[in-house]
């Protein structure tokens, strides 16, 4: 047995789509999309290449970075070279913090306490890269071994941020 639904009922219907069409006519497309973060794309590519299981977590490190005012290549090299990019990470520990004795929550929650703390830690706060990474682990090769890793995943900080999708 066929129903039928009522005729008002298509009327309405169809004035609801005219409206909602007209609505969405008049608004700015380019204020509704979501901009464009070409570091989160490079920075989920690189994970994806070397196997690292935080893949789908690139969007947080690269907010994390900009919102502690951090190079957004420091926290996935940090993550990579103390546990592989959470492949031996244990309690969501990606960075072997407190010689990866410390339990996170999850891994957005080891990824903002590692950026607060290198970003307005008192042992950290007021020093360059060189400085932090000195601080976070005294060997000079570690250093060296962390900077090259930030150049492998892109050679300099800078690229465009804030490009609108499709531009």
């Amino acid at each position: 047995m066929k129903r039928f639904l009522p005729s008002g009922f298509m009327l309405f219907a169809g004035v609801l789509g005219i409206a909602a069409a007209t609505t969405h006519a008049d608004q700015d497309v380019t204020k509704i999309r979501k901009k464009f973060d070409l570091r989160e794309s490079i920075l989920r590519q690189f994970f994806k290449d070397n196997h690292c299981p935080i893949e789908p977590y690139s969007g947080i490190f690269v907010s994390e970075a900009d919102e502690h005012g951090l190079d957004w290549r420091l926290l996935p090299s940090l993550s990579v070279i103390e546990t592989g990019g959470g492949r031996h990470a244990r309690g969501f520990n990606l960075f072997g913090w407190a010689n990866g004795k410390t339990t996170f929550d999850s891994i957005s929650d080891a990824v903002h306490h590692v950026a607060s703390v290198l970003s307005m830690g008192k042992a950290y706060q007021g020093k360059d890269l060189k400085g932090k990474l000195l601080t976070y682990n005294r060997r000079a090769e570690y250093s060296i071994a962390v900077t090259d890793l930030m150049k492998k995943i892109y050679p300099t900080p800078q690229i465009g941020a804030e490009t609108p999708a499709g531009e």
